[in-house]
């Protein structure tokens, strides 16, 4: 009996812990990726330029339509930075000739990889300054920026 309520107290204590690292906003911002259609995976928090602050990331909303482009080519991201208001769509369009990301450099947000002519898109719902790479090619497209008023 003992070992049971351990044992309901610790899967209690693990679920907990995962929910929480999940982040807890529910604001719908969802993204489409012409690779690999609408996403549905929930927001997650992503700290500003190593601050303490924590801000949430999102997937765009399905349908939803660009407020800032970000082209990728020659294996590099275009505008650099990426500047966008809190809310606003950002669009990775991967005009290159291999698979590329945007992913936050502590890996709380991400497109997962763009195909060769797609788009992945994201919402920040929070000001601040996200730095991230592609995870693809971490070594040669690294230390970019998105700045969100």
């Amino acid at each position: 009996m003992m070992f049971r309520r351990l044992g309901l107290i610790l899967v209690g204590g693990i679920t907990t812990l995962a929910l929480a690292a999940c982040g807890g906003t529910a604001t719908p911002s969802p993204s489409s990726s012409a690779a690999s259609g609408p996403s549905t995976a929930p927001s997650v928090a992503a700290s500003t330029g190593g601050s303490a602050a924590a801000a949430a990331c999102t997937t765009a909303p399905a349908g939803g339509t660009a407020k800032v482009t970000v082209t990728i080519k020659d294996f590099s991201f275009s505008p650099e930075p990426v500047q966008a208001k809190v809310g606003d769509v950002i669009a990775w369009t991967n005009s290159d000739t291999a698979p590329h990301s945007a992913t936050l450099d502590n890996g709380a947000c991400d497109t997962k990889p763009i195909d060769v002519g797609a788009t992945a898109m994201l919402v920040f719902t929070a000001p601040g300054t996200y730095t991230y790479h592609c995870s693809v090619h971490p070594t040669q497209m690294k230390g970019y920026t998105i700045q969100v008023q």
